[in-house]
């Protein structure tokens, strides 16, 4: 499967493996469906997933803590991935029992530490905006640590 990233008009470029043949077209009528298959003009059908995310995600695999705001819990959790504008926490075996806790909308707070030279501790707080099994995906809700996030993301 290929990615195909939408760039500021809506647009993504459909670019064939097997021939080169590029198109670009409007991401827009794919919104919600996201992943699609396309038969090129050289006959060879290509899965293609549009990602329509504004930043981009680094896979990580970093120890973490997060508190929820409305119980007032504290979890152990692994941050899976990290952007500029969120992350994704993967609730450890002992704490997926407050995933029930836990609703898209609410307000969480994380801590880690980057494993850089620098090994910064990072505070954020996050709106839950998904919830699939036992991982939760978290936008940003302020500016703190931006700057670190920002050079930890180029290394």
């Amino acid at each position: 499967m290929i990615k195909g990233y939408i760039d500021n008009n809506n647009d993504t470029l459909f670019v064939c493996p097997n021939c080169g043949f590029q198109k670009r077209f409007s991401a827009l009528p794919f919104k919600e469906k996201k992943r699609l298959t396309i038969k090129c003009q050289c006959g060879v059908s290509t899965d293609m997933l549009i990602e329509f995310r504004q930043f981009f995600r680094k896979p990580i695999s970093l120890p973490g803590v997060c508190l929820i705001e409305n119980s007032q819990v504290s979890c152990d959790v692994i941050i899976k991935d990290l952007s500029l504008g969120g992350v994704s926490l993967e609730f450890v075996f002992i704490n997926k029992k407050y995933l029930s806790d836990i609703e898209i909308g609410d307000i969480v707070y994380v801590e880690f530490q980057l494993d850089n030279a620098k090994e910064q501790i990072i505070r954020k707080k996050c709106a839950v905006k998904t919830k699939v099994g036992n991982t939760v995906g978290g936008e940003f809700l302020d500016d703190s640590f931006t700057r670190e996030i920002r050079f930890y993301m180029m290394e």
